[in-house]
């Protein structure tokens, strides 16, 4: 039954990704941080692994990381822009493991700032006039099971964006679903920030809806030598689609887990609407606290984002 519903699933998205509805101009689309990859794991891994979701970090972008929380979490997602860009981001998060009449589930909540002051203002002209400033948040809620076959997700978003004097809201929603053949093989999907969005400055806004599909397989390196340690190999391929990109982007990412104590990174994506991105990040575990970084280099800025995540499990 659920391989039956999977395959279903799986055709119905190959069905968005060629579907016409999702040619928006790219500058009709706002709202576009909420598509960022925020924490340091997604990002190490160049936002590949939407069947891989291993952490409680990566809730804000991939619902179905809820599945894989064990124990209550909180944390903190930052990310350092290179100068001149914008102001840091930050972003929080908070995963609650229960049981509901015997079946677990998880409750993830979250929030996010992201603020750039000092903007240079200039008229119809070209004139400069005063500077002004630019500033988004979100609130979200969510709610997935941790099954060890199937795992569903859902999460409700609301968002704001004020640029200037001129403000534009948004109530949003992520789903997604993931099936676990065995303990190494997964594949999965997501629909991320569907919903209505508000006219901002007298022109209509369309939110950064994405369709996320892939695959991980995990390899148990050690194991295969015959040694007792474990070392385990994390590889990940996806497609992403964004609304206002005419072809999807490819994503991959490969992940080598000591013990789950230590784990080394590296991802690389192919955009075919801009340059193609490579990145690179370490997780470390110390007893109830982690912390992961990792670092894309962004040529047209002239320097790299930087991403930050601390967590503490209690």
């Amino acid at each position: 039954m659920l391989k039956r519903f999977a395959a279903i699933a799986f055709a119905a998205c190959s069905l968005v990704f060629a579907g016409e509805h999702w040619g928006v101009d790219a500058g009709a689309v706002s709202m576009k941080y909420l598509s960022m990859q925020v924490s340091a794991r997604n990002a190490g891994l160049s936002g590949a692994g939407v069947a891989d979701a291993t952490s409680a970090s990566e809730i804000s972008r991939n619902p179905l990381a809820m599945g894989a929380v064990q124990e209550s979490e909180a944390g903190v997602n930052h990310v350092i822009f290179p100068e001149y860009t914008a102001d840091d981001f930050t972003t929080a998060y908070l995963a609650l493991p229960f049981s509901l009449f015997d079946f677990p589930l998880t409750f993830a909540a979250g929030f996010e700032f992201l603020g750039y002051d000092g903007i240079e203002g200039r008229d119809e002209e070209g004139f400069k006039t005063s500077d002004y400033g630019a500033y988004a948040w979100t609130l979200q809620a969510g709610l997935g099971n941790r099954n060890k076959v199937f795992n569903w997700a859902a999460t409700a978003r609301f968002s704001q964006q004020t640029i200037d004097d001129e403000t534009a809201l948004a109530f949003l929603g992520d789903i997604g679903g993931a099936y676990h053949v065995n303990e190494y093989f997964a594949f999965a999907a997501t629909l991320t920030n569907f919903g209505y969005m508000g006219d901002y400055d007298g022109e209509s806004e369309t939110a950064p809806m994405a369709l996320q599909a892939g695959v991980t397989g995990v390899v148990p390196v050690a194991r295969l030598f015959g040694f007792q340690s474990r070392w385990d190999l994390h590889v990940s391929a996806d497609a992403y689609r964004r609304a206002d990109m005419e072809d999807p982007e490819w994503r991959f990412g490969g992940e080598l887990d000591y013990n789950e104590t230590l784990a080394l990174r590296i991802g690389y994506a192919a955009r075919p609407d801009t340059e193609d991105g490579v990145s690179a990040g370490i997780g470390v575990i110390f007893g109830m606290v982690s912390f992961d970084y990792a670092y894309s280099p962004k040529k047209a800025f002239d320097g790299g984002y930087h991403y930050l995540t601390l967590g503490m499990r209690f």
